[in-house]
């Protein structure tokens, strides 16, 4: 089983094999799909006769990280930088611990024409 620190440790780039390893396929599946041009995992690296996988790839195809949490809607009304997120079901009614206002440039609109 490869971990991430195991591929980090490998360098820059692997070969064709070592991916298709850490897949777990059969190498000749990999160098078929680099051949027919459906390889979309990673880039290629074409070295003379060498093809090259970057490792950064890899590593962030497989370990990517986690999508941030979408704002609830007070924090994403709360835009004031003086200070931490304060929920407004703890006393931050209108903003008035903070100073700040919500105002015309608080609200999204869609692109014209879109």
């Amino acid at each position: 089983m490869w971990t991430r620190e195991a591929i980090e440790a490998l360098g820059p780039t692997m070969d064709v094999p070592t991916v298709a390893s850490i897949f777990g396929v059969n190498k000749d599946t990999v160098y078929a799909q680099i051949r027919r041009g459906e390889w979309t995992a990673t880039r290629v690296l074409t070295l003379g006769r060498k093809l090259k996988i970057p490792t950064r790839d890899l590593v962030s195809l497989l370990y990517a990280p986690e999508p941030a949490a979408t704002p609830s809607r007070d924090e994403a009304e709360h835009h004031c930088a003086s200070g931490p997120y304060i929920p407004s079901s703890e006393a931050m009614t209108s903003h008035t611990q903070c100073g700040c206002r919500v105002g015309e440039s608080a609200v999204i609109r869609p692109l014209r024409g879109a």
